[in-house]
């Protein structure tokens, strides 16, 4: 992926900006010829985030190593 335009169709475009006060909106766009697909997520609020925090840190208690948030959330790859 690439964080600027580029004319590979190889990379992947990923455009990222702050914009305060809004604590969060993401949008994720699949583009083609043909047509967009778009997903958008809005925090209200920073609760969320902060309570991923401390699902994170209780998880991580007690354990060594590295982890991922595949591991927090129990995700298994295919």
């Amino acid at each position: 992926w690439v964080n600027d335009e580029s004319t590979n169709p190889e990379e992947l475009f990923i455009a990222s900006e702050r914009i305060d006060p809004a604590p969060g909106t993401h949008h994720v766009r699949y583009t083609s010829e043909v047509d967009d697909i778009e997903i958008i997520h809005t925090a209200h609020n920073r609760k969320g985030f902060a309570l991923g925090a401390v699902l994170a840190a209780e998880f991580l208690a007690g354990k060594k190593g590295v982890f991922s948030m595949d591991d927090v959330l129990n995700l298994q790859g295919p």
